[in-house]
């Protein structure tokens, strides 16, 4: 099965309150590009249509954050535990396996200025690689690395 990606990002005349849906590597690509040409005012937000939601506002059970910036990127993901018990959540962002030299600041939270840790900072094209793997599993990709981080933002 294949996920539709649902992508909350500001472009035009949309405030980031509408969801893109993104059903191709294409039309990836296209979000991306443009997200790294068009700097965004908060984190884009990730979900899948098809999978579960809860709670009055149908939140998602599991999505990513991300914030790109001269080619690098970096994802906050919360979702199901995959190591833990049926029912767990988490939170993580992404950590390179090898750190940037001066990697860009990037955000998981705009507005309170809560920065990703400098570690966290990867490729866009690793970012591209996870969100593809999201969309055909439904899971935390395992193509890039993970860190444990706070549920606060």
């Amino acid at each position: 099965m294949s996920y539709t990606l649902d992508i909350w990002y500001y472009h035009g005349e949309n405030r980031a309150d509408e969801p893109e849906c993104v059903r191709t590597a294409l039309e990836l690509d296209r979000v991306l590009g443009y997200l790294m040409d068009h700097p965004q005012p908060h984190p884009t937000q990730i979900a899948a249509q098809e999978l579960p939601r809860f709670g009055v506002l149908e939140i998602p059970d599991r999505m990513f954050k991300l914030d790109v910036d001269k080619g690098f990127a970096a994802l906050h993901y919360v979702g199901p535990d995959p190591d833990g018990e049926t029912g767990q959540f988490g939170f993580w962002v992404t950590r390179a396996v090898e750190p940037v030299d001066d990697p860009p600041t990037l955000y998981v939270d705009k507005d309170n200025k809560t920065e990703f840790p400098r570690d966290a900072v990867i490729l866009v094209e690793h970012v591209r690689d996870a969100l593809l793997e999201f969309q055909r599993t439904g899971s935390r990709p395992t193509c890039v690395q993970w860190q444990v981080t706070n549920a606060t933002y």
